[in-house]
């Protein structure tokens, strides 16, 4: 099922490369042929990049990170959507309630926006994650009247 379901993402995502006036080849990755290194961004996680450079500018790409990693609050300079292909997210925007997003989810993050997100302890998350230009991760301070609990 995680197969067919990772297929169907990695199909449809590249339709959408393809609708954007890309010409470009087709390109059809069953599951076991997607190419998974190292992300130089977060230890133990892992991505594989479909189309462009998370680098130098847009791009699409499935991330796997393990179950219990936490990314504090930051932001990223692009817009980003992203679609939960497994396990669970928990997302908390600054300022609104956390959401869980778990397999089949959307996520519209416009660029800029303060959130946290973190994958549950239960099982490492897989997403797919798409942004027009190139990747980046924005550490934000937290408040110290909110460190204090105030």
């Amino acid at each position: 099922m995680r197969a067919m379901l990772m297929a169907g993402f990695v199909s449809g995502a590249m339709a959408l490369a393809a609708g954007a006036g890309a010409a470009e080849p087709s390109a059809v990755w069953p599951s076991k042929d997607i190419k998974w290194v190292d992300s130089p961004a977060v230890k133990g996680a892992k991505i594989a990049v479909l189309w462009g450079d998370p680098a130098k500018g847009a791009y699409g790409a499935l991330k796997k990170v393990p179950a219990g990693t936490e990314f504090g609050l930051h932001t990223h300079t692009q817009d980003q959507r992203v679609v939960q292909v497994s396990g669970t997210i928990v997302l908390k925007e600054e300022g609104k309630d956390e959401k869980s997003l778990d397999a089949g989810s959307y996520m519209f993050m416009p660029g800029g926006v303060k959130h946290t997100a973190r994958c549950t302890a239960a099982a490492e998350c897989v997403y797919f994650e798409e942004q027009p230009g190139a990747a980046d991760f924005k550490a934000s301070e937290v408040k110290k009247e909110a460190a204090a609990g105030k």
